[in-house]
């Protein structure tokens, strides 16, 4: 278990905590997913104006990259999302990132993330794909929980197919981050 310390992660008073997830099977390889996820490049080349910055060596013990205890801040119009990750399980193929105090979704007023877990597991009947779960939480005002589950499927989506197009470019031997 991780040594580095979880930001607090109540809901202020008015607030819920909405938690969005979703499993989906992907035609590729569990590795060959896992390590398109642990490439900081899958997330750090977004589309303009949007961006993923990493804070090079304030992971435990100076780690950089996607080690626990580095830095991390998903930033552009509407959305500014600064974390640490807190946990990252090679073996199980499981990372856990935990957003501060402050970050927002839309509006510090509307969304506030707390967590963003990403799990990748081994397809029993075929070795040649997997299942990646995607868990979101946050803090929202109620009134807007339809809504924001609806981005969430429209956001994720998309996610899914790059990883299972990705993943088959890993697992092919030529490399995950051309276009395409």
């Amino acid at each position: 278990m991780s040594d580095v310390p979880i930001p607090a992660t109540d809901p202020p008073p008015g607030w819920t905590r909405h938690a969005f997830e979703r499993t989906k099977p992907v035609k590729a390889p569990a590795h060959a997913v896992w390590q398109w996820l642990q490439a900081p490049e899958t997330f750090t080349r977004q589309v303009w104006p949007y961006w993923v910055e990493f804070v090079e060596g304030s992971g435990t013990d100076g780690a950089s990259g996607f080690s626990e205890g580095v830095l991390n801040v998903h930033h552009g119009p509407l959305i500014h999302a600064a974390g640490v990750l807190t946990r990252i399980d090679e073996d199980a193929r499981l990372r856990d990132l935990h957003y501060f105090y402050g970050s927002y979704m839309i509006s510090m007023k509307l969304i506030r993330p707390a967590l963003l877990r990403f799990a990748v597991a081994e397809d029993e009947q075929n070795s040649d794909a997997c299942h990646l779960t995607v868990r979101v939480e946050c803090d929202i005002r109620p009134w807007i929980d339809g809504i924001w589950t609806n981005l969430q499927r429209f956001f994720w989506w998309s996610f899914f197919s790059d990883a299972a197009r990705k993943g088959r470019r890993i697992a092919a031997g030529r490399g995950s981050h051309r276009r395409g």
